[in-house]
């Protein structure tokens, strides 16, 4: 009986090809030859590295989420602000969708994003499958899409350097920020993961 071959599927025009046994090199990027787009590269992260790279975003998440992001001053008066406080504010000001679009983006996708990644790694780096791996997979592909937190950072150095130009008015970066600044680092390199290559890896674990 003839072994079922593997193939790749673009995902912006549905080209589909063979997919080679063995890359040339690590870290070697597959284009598709008839829109250009990457289709997949070998992946030069163990399971073990991902999983500790997804591990060291929670615990930054969690800092960037319960410490302040900025201290105000306003002529001798103090005043912090965190995420959820600037959210809350928000939604108290009558623009809720706006409050609501960012708890989304910038807190429950994330989260959900890095929890899906750290379930599908914690059996993969021990050599098991874990229990709806396909299910955690389109969640963490889902998650990823709509997961913005490096607009929010973007959004929050804008916000801090207008604030700085009005008299009597200092904003000074707090914790909470330099942990969003890290966050949005490891988020990066944690959607960098390949996740066909994660496909592959469940294939060949036990359940």
């Amino acid at each position: 009986m003839k072994a079922r071959e593997s193939l790749i599927v673009c995902e912006h025009c549905d080209a589909v090809y063979s997919k080679p046994q063995q890359l040339p090199y690590k870290g070697v990027l597959i284009r598709c030859t008839r829109c250009g787009a990457s289709i997949e590269r070998e992946q030069r992260l163990r399971p073990q590295a991902m999983l500790a790279l997804a591990l060291a975003a929670l615990m930054v998440f969690a800092i960037a989420n319960f410490y302040p992001i900025v201290d105000v001053e306003l002529y001798g008066v103090h005043n912090t602000a965190t995420l959820w406080g600037a959210i809350i504010a928000g939604w108290n000001e009558d623009v809720g969708a706006i409050a609501v679009l960012a708890a989304l983006t910038a807190f429950f996708f994330p989260l959900a994003e890095l929890l899906a990644a750290t379930y599908v790694l914690w059996p993969l780096a021990r050599g098991k499958r874990p229990r709806g791996f396909g299910d955690a997979m389109r969640l963490l592909r889902f998650a990823r899409d709509w997961s913005m937190t490096e607009v929010f950072m973007l959004s929050a150095l804008v916000a801090y350097v207008k604030l700085n130009g009005i008299a009597g008015l200092t904003v000074t970066p707090d914790i909470g920020l330099w942990a969003l600044a890290g966050l949005t680092f490891l988020i990066t390199l944690v959607v960098s993961f390949d996740h066909p290559r994660l496909w592959d890896i469940a294939a060949e674990c036990r359940e």
